[in-house]
């Protein structure tokens, strides 16, 4: 092989690496973007570590069932609360659903409160979805419980 064959395949290599760069950041970029548009479209997102605080007092109420939370606490989506922590982990979900966040930054930031949230408003998620006929209702937070259950978080 000659001089002007060898810089012709490196040409012609340099060309498909920087292509694939391209792409590759290509996709970083609109990756990047989706996430910050959910972000700002989902206010239960930019909750703050005061409001999750705030909000997290309701693992404190008394109740094991839809209808004993009812009687005690009165309507969930009226509880800010209770739609706080519930939002707040769904659009977590979300994000986790769309593969605009992994799972171990996830555990990361909120560690075993998924599990700890999930199983404690479970009862009153699955009586709203019921009683209000929103079978989806929440279901970016279940879809997150069950998959920090596969990875033992």
């Amino acid at each position: 092989m000659d001089i002007p064959s060898i810089s012709v395949i490196v040409a012609s290599i340099s060309v498909v690496v920087a292509t694939i760069f391209t792409i590759s950041s290509m996709r970083h970029a609109t990756k990047t973007s989706q996430t910050g548009l959910i972000i700002q479209l989902n206010s239960a997102l930019r909750a703050s570590v005061n409001d999750l605080v705030e909000a997290g007092q309701i693992l404190n109420l008394e109740f094991n069932t839809y209808k004993e939370y009812l009687n005690k606490h009165g309507d969930p989506f009226s509880n800010k609360a209770f739609i706080t922590l519930a939002a707040y982990y769904d659009g977590l979900g979300f994000l986790l659903y769309k593969r605009l966040i992994d799972i171990e930054t996830i555990k990361y930031i909120v560690s075993g409160a998924v599990t700890i949230n999930w199983e404690k408003l479970e009862p009153v998620i699955e009586g709203m979805r019921k009683d209000q006929k929103l079978p989806e209702l929440f279901e970016w937070f279940e879809y997150l419980y069950k998959e920090m259950k596969k990875k033992g978080a």
